[in-house]
């Protein structure tokens, strides 16, 4: 991975090849180039763990330098000491603001060579600990995406393709059942009731056993198909949340928060609020744009997600807030009910996938959690108030553009 342990840029060629020896006698490989421009292009096609760089050179300074790393990207994985005999407060500064790890005047490389090889062992230790960084990184972002893929994967098939084929089967199953039962209450119609079949029982206890049979598999078949729309919803939950925790940023855009939550707010309530009159609705929306970063789709699922929780908190009657507006930098979604609120020792739960607190109600407990996915994949964060008996508030804050 690195073609030698130190790079040495410097333009004075004796003074580079003494170093080269210091160097080469504590067991490192080393290579110089008194160019600066040179040195550069060396830095590109090459890595080293350490980069000992002078700042007076013709042509180019070791802070020009530094600037020109900075702009083709290579700060990031270069240790840099500056190597100088001449030491300013302003150098000094100048040059770890441009992205220098260390500072050395080059008297202490003679008159303190062991201090100058210990600052130098630092540059390899931040290289190592650099690299095994990158390496986790790189490790959790491909364990994200594969885990993004199967959640959206398993959601996709739960919700799509294999619970259609399961539900038709189920659907069909029951109208042959049911056809089977008039079948059967037909024959017996025709046929004396009194007959014996055997062990004591007549034809009439046949046909009763049968069609409670029939009853029995048509009320199962109804619950299954009850269950499958739980699944269903899980389904669609889990494909959610594989959008929620992607990383993938082009799908955002310019949006007015406004806009956004105003659609959302719409989407779910112009609906339920026909089927639920004794429930009001407050709007209050910024007067100017609050523009923001976002994946329209991603948000607005979002908001829906929380009015809906809103609603089932409110039972039929309450309030429902909305509010956008700026505060500093940010902007800030309030969305509050008046129901029935969560208790304070249930709060650092919710956003959790194994919980759900519809006391009575199904819930597959991923709601709150895919939206705070969501939002910090945006980010921005989210925080909530809950008073029992109350209501609830989540607030939703976002950075400006």
């Amino acid at each position: 991975m690195f073609y030698k342990d130190i790079l040495l840029i410097d333009d004075s060629d004796p003074f580079c090849k003494s170093i080269l020896e210091v160097l080469e006698d504590n067991g490192w490989s080393a290579v110089y180039n008194t160019n600066p421009e040179a040195g550069l292009t060396f830095l590109e096609e090459k890595q080293f763990m350490v980069v000992l760089l002078d700042i007076r050179m013709p042509n180019m300074s070791g802070l020009d330098f530094l600037a020109e790393m900075e702009k083709r990207g290579l700060i990031q994985r270069n240790y840099v000491i500056v190597l100088t005999g001449e030491i300013t407060i302003e150098n000094a500064v100048d040059s770890l603001r441009l992205g220098a790890k260390d500072f050395i005047q080059k008297h202490v490389v003679v008159e303190y060579p062991d201090l100058f090889l210990e600052r130098i062992e630092k540059g390899f230790l931040w290289q190592r600990e650099r690299i095994e960084t990158e390496r986790l990184a790189k490790e959790r972002k491909q364990a994200i995406e594969e885990s993004r893929l199967i959640v959206k994967s398993v959601g996709h098939d739960m919700s799509g393709s294999y619970y259609a084929s399961l539900m038709l089967r189920l659907q069909t199953l029951q109208k042959k059942i049911g056809v089977l039962k008039k079948e059967i209450m037909n024959c017996f119609e025709f046929i004396p009731k009194d007959i014996n079949v055997s062990n004591g029982k007549n034809l009439e206890d046949c046909r009763v056993k049968i069609l409670d049979l029939a009853d029995e598999s048509i009320e199962k078949g109804h619950g299954i198909i009850t269950l499958m729309g739980f699944f269903k919803e899980l389904g669609e939950k889990l494909k959610h949340l594989g959008q929620a925790i992607d990383i993938d940023k082009s799908h955002k855009k310019t949006v007015d928060l406004n806009s956004l939550v105003k659609e959302a707010i719409h989407l779910f309530t112009d609906s339920q609020l026909a089927a639920n009159p004794d429930v009001k609705l407050s709007e209050e929306y910024s007067e100017t744009p609050l523009n923001i970063s976002a994946s329209e789709e991603d948000l607005v699922r979002v908001f829906i997600n929380l009015v809906e929780n809103a609603f089932k908190a409110m039972a039929g009657k309450g309030v429902l807030t909305a509010r956008v507006y700026q505060e500093n930098k940010n902007a800030v979604v309030e969305i509050s009910d008046t129901g029935v609120g969560i208790p304070e020792d249930r709060l650092d739960k919710i956003w959790r996938p194994d919980y759900t607190y519809w006391s009575g109600q199904q819930g597959t407990g991923l709601g709150l959690m895919i939206c705070k996915k969501a939002i910090e994949n945006h980010d921005g964060e989210i925080n909530v108030k809950s008073v029992v008996g109350k209501g609830t508030t989540f607030t939703i804050k976002f950075k400006l553009l």
